[in-house]
């Protein structure tokens, strides 16, 4: 009798304990007042000579629900006509209830979605509060006309006063682009006796860049319109700086410095973290011009420093090319890949290429 009476009250604490969780798995969350959200502009030319500046700002009004919950909250962004089946999403925050997007920001996620560099393209946008995969509530929906830009371009120097030589697929050294304006680029560092022009791809000789009178041109892709060279009078280090928008030039005497055994990269987004250097490459050619090929990052910090040691260190606060200080911030990478890594220790400059 005993034993019939634990099975009974066994019986019916579980069908208690079933009873409440499927109460709670039935929970009906109802939405009181809906999400809102408005930009601060509707039609936008993305700029490739302002990356990291702000290029538009969403505002919106969180939805409020019957139950206290905490969800997550994101700017959904998809190109028009697709009903948001492939979209972009940006974790954003309640408070403050704005989300921004730099120039670069956005267009890295419209070429993403499919949408053609130079050609205005329809996007719609929309904010989202997830609770999870399959509890999704939604805003209204903007229409945005948005122009993104060419992907950034690379130069290469090529030429009898370079180390590659007249080879436009040698290892031919990049030059360094400058962090606030993407049409300027840098390169200090030893050239011989000679003549050297640019190269905006590896392996072709066009569209290569070169004196043209007092400023510079580009030739066509057919090869048409070829540029002067740009000329070394004497062996030595020199300063270059080239606008390829503005289509001016500089080329000045320069000095060497004192020439570190090895320089490395390190940080959360390399290899090995922040426990060892990934080392890279410099020349005898140019002892100050280091190079690491191909490496693997992910999103993370990164730093430069020498001999395997923290006593000499470099650091910056942009992404993909910029000036690193001695000392300085960690270097942001925001996004994962494999890349060409240069950094030259007489000025800081250092440069991102992704592969």
């Amino acid at each position: 009798m005993k034993n019939i009476f634990k099975i009974l009250l066994s019986s019916l604490l579980f069908l208690f304990v079933f009873s409440c969780a499927g109460e709670d798995d039935n929970i009906v969350l109802n939405e009181v007042s809906a999400g809102k959200i408005s930009a601060d502009k509707s039609v936008l030319v993305l700029n490739n000579a302002t990356p990291a500046v702000e290029a538009i700002k969403f505002s919106y009004t969180i939805p409020t629900f019957d139950i206290n919950v905490v969800p997550q909250y994101f700017v959904e962004i998809g190109l028009k006509g697709t009903n948001f089946s492939k979209s972009q999403s940006v974790s954003t925050t309640k408070d403050p209830a704005i989300s921004t997007l730099t120039h670069k920001a956005f267009n890295d996620l419209l070429i993403a979605l499919g949408a053609k560099p130079g050609e205005q393209t329809d996007v719609e946008v929309r904010f989202k509060t997830s609770f999870s995969q399959n509890a999704n509530y939604y805003s209204n929906i903007l229409s945005l006309k948005v122009t993104p830009f060419v992907n950034l371009k690379n130069l290469y120097l090529v030429g009898d006063a370079t180390e590659a030589g007249w080879n436009n697929n040698n290892n031919n050294t990049a030059l360094f682009r400058d962090p606030g304006n993407v049409n300027k680029f840098y390169f200090r560092g030893y050239f011989t006796a000679g003549s050297f022009k640019l190269l905006e791809k590896l392996g072709d000789w066009h569209p290569q860049w070169g004196v043209n009178g007092s400023g510079v041109s580009a030739s066509n892709p057919d090869g048409t319109n070829e540029p002067a060279v740009f000329s070394i009078p004497t062996a030595g280090y020199y300063s270059f700086e080239i606008d390829i928008n503005a289509k001016t030039y500089s080329l000045t005497s320069s000095t060497a410095g004192a020439v570190y055994p090895t320089i490395g990269i390190i940080g959360s987004s390399t290899p090995d973290g922040w426990n060892s250097d990934q080392d890279m490459t410099a020349s005898a050619f140019n002892p100050h011009v280091w190079k690491i090929t191909n490496i693997s990052l992910i999103t993370g910090e990164a730093k430069f420093r020498a001999n395997n040691d923290w006593g000499t260190n470099w650091g910056g606060s942009t992404p993909f090319s910029g000036v690193a200080a001695l000392g300085g911030s960690n270097i942001p990478l925001n996004e994962a890949g494999n890349y060409d890594v240069y950094f030259n220790d007489l000025d800081g400059r250092y440069l991102f290429i992704k592969k």
